[in-house]
């Protein structure tokens, strides 16, 4: 059985042909497991298998403006720590070579699904969708500032 069902691809490329105006990457880091066995702590990736069935999912829906590259962190360590990635799966969204700023932790799905989807659009647009007020208290920040929102279901 599909992790995301037929209808919901069909409107997801729908979606973007109207959406996507400008060229996306996903990096998906992820570490071998079996999601069909619980692994100790540290051990494999239970949900990397749904989290590239996602992230391919994106890609598929728009092959011309999305692209995809799966960064395995038991073979590439140091690509995870330069990209400062310590947990999997993550997937990163950018729209350059620059490692992804935006960053989903966990499986994207239930309300993180569209926040993914939103991002995916904001990045190919380059809109971040700020009002002028926030975007001038942000400038005034004077050192890197990490922002983390957590979403849970309820």
């Amino acid at each position: 059985m599909a992790l995301i069902p037929d209808e919901t691809r069909q409107q997801l490329k729908e979606r973007f042909q109207t959406r996507l105006s400008g060229p996306v990457r996903l990096t998906l880091y992820t570490k071998p497991g079996s999601s069909r066995l619980v692994l100790p702590s540290g051990l494999g990736c239970p949900t990397c298998d749904d989290a590239r069935q996602i992230a391919e999912l994106i890609r598929d829906s728009a092959p011309d403006k999305v692209t995809l590259e799966i960064v395995d962190i038991s073979q590439d360590g140091a690509r995870a720590e330069i990209d400062e990635v310590f947990e999997v799966p993550t997937m990163a969204i950018a729209a350059d070579t620059n490692p992804g700023r935006i960053r989903f932790q966990g499986l994207p799905t239930g309300s993180e699904f569209p926040a993914l989807i939103d991002a995916v659009e904001r990045v190919s647009s380059g809109d971040h969708g700020l009002k002028p007020e926030t975007v001038t208290a942000l400038a005034k920040l004077t050192e890197p500032t990490e922002v983390m929102v957590f979403a849970t279901p309820t």
